[in-house]
């Protein structure tokens, strides 16, 4: 079963706002476009952790201080993986995953913020979170899609902005907008819900 609720992260491991421009709604369509984008280059015959894709677009922005510029926000998620703060906050979540992926979470979440030349190694999981997480750059109006990695990524720019807007407009966006976010990527079908089970769909221009 992909349940929407077993990736929300808790709101204790944020140290700044889970309300916030970078809270649980941002974690959340990183999510669903991190997904997308894993799926899309399993198609292309490149092997991708789904679980390490899925768990490092919700938790990379949950060491930041503040909403502005903080360069040290992941280097500081990475550690707090590493000496196990993840699965202090997170439990039987966190305690399905191996020591290989914990490292390679907190490695992509160390990584997402610096530009691409100084990576020590571009991964495929970390290329997903680097490019959902440009996506949602719509809500703050600075996205280039020429900065994008992949042609799924530059294809879905549009759908971004829709996720974004929809999301926004939920009756319950104010109270919790982790919630909102699903209801909205349900409605877009980017995560649907079938026979209480949801599943990713495919979804590009």
């Amino acid at each position: 079963m992909l349940s929407w609720d077993r990736w929300r992260p808790a709101g204790a491991c944020y140290l700044h706002d889970a309300g916030g421009i970078h809270g649980t709604g941002h974690a959340g369509r990183v999510l669903v476009w991190s997904s997308l984008i894993a799926n899309w280059m399993r198609q292309q015959g490149v092997a991708v952790d789904l679980d390490v894709v899925r768990w490092s677009a919700v938790l990379h922005d949950v060491r930041r201080l503040h909403d502005g510029h903080d360069p040290l926000h992941g280097a500081r998620c990475g550690a707090w993986i590493r000496d196990g703060g993840f699965a202090a906050s997170h439990g039987l979540r966190a305690s399905e995953l191996d020591a290989r992926q914990l490292e390679q979470i907190a490695y992509c979440c160390t990584w997402h913020v610096p530009p691409d030349r100084a990576v020590p190694a571009m991964t495929p999981e970390l290329l997903c979170l680097k490019d959902a997480d440009a996506l949602d750059r719509v809500r703050l109006g600075g996205l280039d899609r020429r900065f994008l990695r992949t042609g799924l990524a530059a294809a879905l720019v549009h759908q971004a902005q829709f996720l974004c807007d929809t999301s926004e407009l939920q009756a319950c966006f104010r109270d919790d907008q982790w919630v909102a976010v699903r209801l909205a990527s349900q409605r877009m079908g980017v995560w649907s819900r079938l026979d209480d089970t949801r599943r990713l769909h495919f979804f590009a221009t």
